[in-house]
């Protein structure tokens, strides 16, 4: 059976392989759009029936299973680190904006939280020239004060008043491009893998203590959901990996933004969402931004 295996998939991957790298990476990040949108679903589904600090303590639980064959394969040693302050700071913004990402995508429609989410690469500019000392040119300086002019698009006030909930979803994103800057400083350091398990450990650790005051014994339905949550998890971040490996950044980087059709499509058929008129002109100008600094700054090289 295996050998038959062999002998139907070897041509298809030829073919795959014969794609140019382009394409590749393209396919590469429609797929990682898919996995990180079924993920925010199951964050959806989950927040509404869960508590969020519960959620949070499973989630590093079921990332730290995924994850301990390459724990075990480690050499003795390896997760020893002189740098636990700024782990331990990492991993308090990373809870801050875990909590508040699942309280927007609760409480929001799927495409305004995932808009707001797309927020992070103008929060990641701010922070870059605060902490990393970067200089911003005036082309990025525009682009950043129109995908700002998109946020206040997406949380103007209606009829019936300002949604706090939308203000969430933006600190949601600055926590996002906190949690990106740390992680840029401490790569200079640390390998990957030390920074994922220091993160579980003590984001698991620091969710265990209200989850253990509110804890409420999900149902085999909600733990599956969660289970799927880490999954899709896994598969968007393993997918946009290897897009980024065989595709040029400019090239694929469009394609990230799959992820908003994604979210409206979902929305509307499964949870009756209908994108509003603000949330889809501010879209355009957070995604038009965003897009615009992402692909100069590929061709620059940064």
């Amino acid at each position: 059976m295996h050998v038959q295996a062999t002998r139907i998939l070897a041509p298809l991957l030829r073919r795959w392989e014969g794609l140019p790298g382009n394409v590749r990476g393209a396919l590469w990040m429609l797929l990682a759009g898919v996995g990180f949108t079924g993920m925010t679903v199951c964050i959806k589904v989950s927040a509404r029936t869960m508590p969020i600090f519960e959620i949070v303590f499973l989630r590093a639980i079921f990332a730290m299973l995924v994850i301990s064959p390459a724990i075990l394969r480690s050499p003795s040693g390896f997760f020893r680190t002189e740098r636990a302050g700024a782990h331990v700071l990492r991993s308090l913004i990373g809870i801050c904006g875990i909590a508040t990402m699942m309280l927007s995508l609760a409480h929001l429609d799927l495409t305004l939280a995932t808009t707001l989410g797309f927020t992070r690469t103008l929060f990641m500019i701010l922070l870059a020239v605060l902490f990393l000392g970067e200089v911003v040119r005036w082309r990025r300086t525009m682009a950043t004060c129109i995908g700002f002019l998109g946020v206040v698009l997406c949380v103007q006030p209606g009829a019936t008043g300002l949604d706090p909930w939308t203000i969430v979803g933006v600190v949601a994103a600055l926590f996002a491009a906190g949690v990106t800057t740390m992680i840029k400083r401490l790569t200079s350091t640390e390998p990957p893998l030390r920074i994922l398990v220091w993160s579980y450990l003590i984001i698991g650790f620091i969710a265990a203590i209200p989850t253990a005051v509110i804890w409420k014994t999900p149902t085999f339905g909600e733990l599956g959901v969660v289970a799927l949550m880490g999954l899709f998890s896994a598969w968007g971040q393993s997918c946009m990996v290897n897009s980024l490996r065989v595709g040029e950044a400019t090239a694929v980087a469009p394609f990230e933004y799959s992820r908003l059709l994604f979210a409206a499509a979902i929305g509307m058929l499964f949870f009756a969402e209908l994108p509003s008129l603000q949330t889809l002109l501010g879209a355009a100008l957070i995604v038009g931004s965003t897009l615009y600094i992402a692909v100069r700054e590929a061709r620059l090289g940064k």
